[in-house]
């Protein structure tokens, strides 16, 4: 079943990378958003000696190239495939795959995740030609930062696996697809850093699982985390993940039942 995934996530990647003109323009899109908001925040730090939160320029710099360097990692999905296979009918064999619904959409997924990490992986190396980082203090924090990151998969997957199945619903999920990238957006600390918002706005953020996918990674990366709340970060998503997978799971099975019954 793994192989069959993984196959499937290749088969995904190829669509991307058949074309070189999609990994530069995915690309070059990123290293601008890099620019507009690394350019920001140098106006402000030069006109008010600080950068916000951060401890300095360099740390500033660091957290919104890796911030735009992840955010694909966070944000793409398989949403757009969910709602074209429901509107053309292609469902129907899709459900009569040997492999699960929720699975053969893994698989897909984890291609969409490979693009996102080669285009983040290149967003990353171009912008430390231009600008000086700070680097990890130590392996283990590097190491963190990604095991973290990776472990929020399940919660963007299943929370795409509801945003697509509300297409048996709707002639369309596009509004739902552009909020649910504009929540991540701003609920993961791409937009801004957590700690820059209302304390309201931080204690909400708390509960959410948003948080762990860009804003965490990036704080445990520039040793702002400490092991202890690493642990609870790890478990935190666990609980999540099963919570948004219970959710997605009950959710579909609703939608194929009504859709069997009403003979679509």
């Amino acid at each position: 079943m793994l192989k069959t995934m993984i196959a499937l996530g290749k088969m995904q990647l190829k669509q991307y990378t058949i074309y070189q003109s999609n990994f530069w323009l995915f690309t070059l899109n990123r290293m601008v958003e890099v620019v507009v908001y690394i350019f920001v925040w140098q106006a402000i730090y030069h006109q008010t000696g600080n950068a916000g939160d951060f401890a300095n320029l360099s740390q500033m710099v660091t957290y919104y190239l890796l911030a735009i360097a992840f955010s694909s990692f966070a944000t793409w999905g398989i949403n757009e495939d969910m709602a074209y296979s429901i509107r053309t009918g292609q469902i129907n064999k899709e459900l009569l795959n040997p492999i699960s619904y929720f699975k053969y959409y893994f698989g897909l997924n984890l291609g969409e995740l490979a693009f996102a990490i080669i285009v983040g992986m290149a967003v990353f190396i171009l912008g430390a030609f231009f600008w000086e980082l700070r680097m990890p203090t130590n392996v283990l924090n590097f190491i963190l930062c990604f095991f973290v990151m990776f472990l929020g998969i399940p919660t963007t997957f299943f929370l795409q696996m509801i945003i697509g199945t509300c297409g048996f619903y709707t002639n369309s999920i596009w509004g739902m697809q552009i909020l649910r990238k504009a929540v991540i957006q701003i609920f993961s600390g791409i937009v801004a850093p957590i700690s820059l918002f209302p304390v309201w706005f931080q204690n909400l953020s708390d509960y959410l699982p948003f948080k762990e996918l860009i804003y965490t990674p990036i704080n445990i990366w520039l040793g702002e985390v400490s092991y202890e709340e690493i642990i609870f970060v790890i478990i935190k998503q666990m609980i999540w993940g099963l919570i948004l997978y219970v959710i997605a799971k009950k959710f579909f099975d609703h939608a194929i039942k009504n859709i069997t019954i009403n003979g679509g």
